[in-house]
């Protein structure tokens, strides 16, 4: 596991709790979780906070965050000393709103739509990878769709935009391994994962990119099929690890709190060790954070995600999430990502 220096601000405990609470969609602001109104010290660094060091937040709904969540409700963070002042937000756009108004210290979202921000002049470092892609491709099951080549032409539902990381490496692995461009040679249309799927029922698109839970029930019930999880086709045929999603900081932050980033690093990681041998754990947390009662729609995420979760983070793995990106700046679109930055992850 990579550390930092010890340089940073003395730790202790102090309670901050904050549930499994939130719902998939909504507006812009979807929930608010920690003590302390997140706004009171948007300009400080690191707040002291009780003795506690804060970190401020900002998170996007996904099922992958459940051990995060499971650990605030658990006080694990207070337990390492740290105040979490956590807000969730529908989609990416706003979290690099936040990033840009210095509203919050850290934040979760893809890591090559990171190296695209970094580019173009956000000063971001990725702490860790929360996990590798875990995102279906699904048609509806009467469709003659049966393998990606089969989408040449066809209406594709990509949630997200053109410079998500998930629309980047499946546009890279359509144009390397299965011969077709889909911003050329398809009609493509960007939105929320839920409503990727719901178009996807209604025959406004013939393929939907999602990520869990959005299409899990439709896929239970016969409705839908997968034609496989982009992350897995992506690694089979490049041999690459997908790491997607991760929490990165402002350097300013990492700098002035070291400890405290370190501590976030590791409660993370423990939870997600867990997390990733324990279906027991998916399942009562998405219950609570989807209201998903279906046993079988929970099996089938858990099928989807089991593994999937990063359990360390050291010299290696980041040497394969840049590999990754070189790849995705290769055969991405061609203005998502010119150059893979220098020092991104620390």
């Amino acid at each position: 596991m990579s550390h930092f220096n010890s340089s940073g601000a003395a730790l202790s405990r102090r309670s901050v709790l904050a549930g499994l609470g939130g719902a998939f969609m909504g507006g812009v602001l979807l929930t608010a979780c920690g003590s302390g109104d997140s706004d009171s010290d948007s300009d400080s660094t690191g707040a002291a906070d009780g003795g506690l060091t804060t970190i401020r937040l900002a998170g996007l709904p996904a099922s992958a965050l459940a051990a995060f969540k499971l650990a605030m409700s658990d006080g694990a963070f207070e337990a390492a000393g740290l105040d979490i002042q956590y807000e969730e937000y529908a989609e990416a756009a706003a979290v690099y709103t936040a990033y840009r108004a210095n509203e919050v210290d850290g934040g979760l979202g893809g890591i090559p739509s990171t190296a695209n921000l970094v580019a173009t002049g956000v000063d971001r470092k990725v702490v860790f990878a929360l996990q590798r892609t875990t995102n279906g491709i699904l048609v509806r099951a009467d469709s003659d769709i049966q393998s990606l080549a089969d989408l040449r032409g066809r209406k594709l539902g990509l949630f997200g935009s053109a410079i998500g990381s998930s629309t980047n490496q499946f546009f890279a692995l359509c144009r390397e391994y299965h011969g077709f461009n889909p911003t050329t040679d398809c009609e493509v249309q960007y939105g929320a994962p839920n409503l990727m799927a719901e178009l996807l029922g209604e025959g406004d698109v013939d393929m939907a990119l999602v990520i869990d839970p959005a299409g899990a029930d439709r896929v239970v019930s016969g409705e839908y099929r997968s034609l496989g999880d982009l992350g897995v086709l992506l690694e089979e045929a490049t041999g690459l690890q997908a790491f997607t999603a991760g929490w990165d900081f402002a350097t300013d932050f990492i700098d002035a709190n070291q400890e405290a980033v370190q501590a976030f690093v590791d409660v993370n990681l423990e939870y997600q060790t867990r997390f990733n041998s324990d279906q027991s754990l998916w399942d009562a947390a998405l219950r609570e954070l989807y209201d998903i009662d279906d046993q079988a729609v929970l099996d089938v995420i858990w099928e989807n995600q089991r593994g999937r979760l990063v359990e360390q983070w050291g010299e290696q793995e980041k040497q394969q999430a840049a590999e990754l990106l070189t790849f995705l700046s290769e055969n991405g679109e061609p203005e998502f990502l010119p150059e893979v930055p220098d020092g991104l992850f620390v």
